[in-house]
């Protein structure tokens, strides 16, 4: 067990972004200590799921696939409507 002290305001600031992230203060700080970031959904005003880690994995996955079939047939099925799209998340 780790002990920190913060001031009320830090706390109360803490609190709200373990709010945000749907994490427990704990999880918050364990995340942030052990990898710098922490990875969890957050949701935004419209109450859609933000893009996160595993989201983010099984896209770069689908699109290596899509790459390799590319390759082999020597054709674009739909990588670059994909592409599009996933350009569109990224840059709306």
């Amino acid at each position: 067990m780790i002990v920190i002290r913060v001031s009320v305001l830090e706390k109360k600031q803490i609190q709200k972004r373990a709010e945000k992230y749907h994490l427990s203060i704990s999880d918050l700080a364990r995340q942030f200590l052990l990898n710098g970031h922490a990875w969890a959904k957050e949701i935004n005003a419209f109450s859609e799921p933000i893009l996160d880690r595993k989201t983010l994995i099984g896209l770069s996955n689908n699109l290596n696939q899509l790459t390799r079939y590319a390759h082999q047939k020597k054709e674009l099925p739909v990588i670059m409507e994909l592409l599009q799209k996933i350009n569109k998340i990224f840059d709306p």
